[in-house]
């Protein structure tokens, strides 16, 4: 079985690091711009493919310098530098010659320590006595839809005391999670405006930053389940909003962070 998540991150390898793909209808907003976590997920899965790579993906820093347009899309992966475990990537992508995203990517082997440390899961409601997404958000991008989402905590569109929010999420058709797609799916997350006011105000990604850090065996026991997203965002104010999130397995294992910055109006 071919998943959508697949087919849509699907790059043709060119010489020298250099990789293309048709930019996807899929994952798209309505702006007609492609959706963030597309455009991460492509700048990881470049860096993956390329034929120096030893380790599996940890980190990325991406620069939303303008949207990705329908088209062709351009990846070109520079290794920077190689240690005996690490290495750092830089990823740039392009549309008809000019760059839109630059990402900084850091693979590594990491092994497993002494030291087993990380806080607490949240504690909130089951997947089963959550809001399904759909219902509460009608009018959202057609790429929401292969996300099966569940509301446990804040609602959209909505005056809520803070602008955190719990989601359980999972990829609908079944897919079981990976690095790749976590580049994604912590991008999912609706804008902080979006929780602290009645009114739609559009706004932007400028900036990301996602670490990973659960293991292959993480990622296995994870698997096609459902995941914790927890979002917070410490200030909506002066035109700019953050959004910090947590994405946990069904059984309580941290498996990545996300840190962001927007612009809204």
């Amino acid at each position: 079985m071919t998943f959508i998540f697949d087919r849509e991150t699907a790059l043709i390898a060119q010489d020298d690091g250099k990789f293309t793909i048709e930019a996807s209808d899929v994952y798209r907003n309505p702006t007609g711009m492609a959706f963030g976590g597309w455009v991460a997920a492509i700048a990881a899965r470049a860096v993956e493919l390329h034929p120096e790579c030893r380790g599996p993906l940890v980190s990325q820093q991406i620069l939303y310098m303008t949207g990705v347009g329908p088209g062709e899309v351009s990846l070109s992966v520079t290794l920077l530098r190689a240690g005996s475990s690490t290495q750092f990537w830089r990823v740039e992508l392009s549309q008809n010659g000019a760059m839109t995203n630059a990402a900084d990517i850091v693979t590594s082997t990491r092994r497993p320590t002494d030291i087993d440390y990380q806080v607490d899961m949240p504690e909130t409601r089951s997947p089963a006595d959550s809001i399904p997404l759909p219902s509460v958000n009608p009018m959202a991008p057609k790429w929401v839809s292969h996300y099966d989402q569940r509301i446990a905590k804040g609602m959209p569109f909505a005056v809520n005391k803070s602008p955190e929010a719990i989601v359980w999420i999972r990829e609908a058709d079944g897919r079981p999670v990976d690095r790749v797609s976590l580049f994604s799916i912590l991008d999912t997350p609706m804008p902080r405006t979006f929780f602290v006011t009645e009114q739609f105000r559009p706004g932007s990604t400028v900036s990301m930053a996602t670490y990973i850090y659960a293991s292959d065996d993480d990622l296995a026991e994870a698997g096609s389940d459902f995941m914790m997203l927890r979002v917070t965002g410490a200030t909506v104010r002066n035109s700019a909003t953050d959004g910090r999130a947590e994405i946990w397995s069904k059984s309580g294992i941290l498996l990545a962070t996300s840190s962001q910055i927007g612009f809204f109006r």
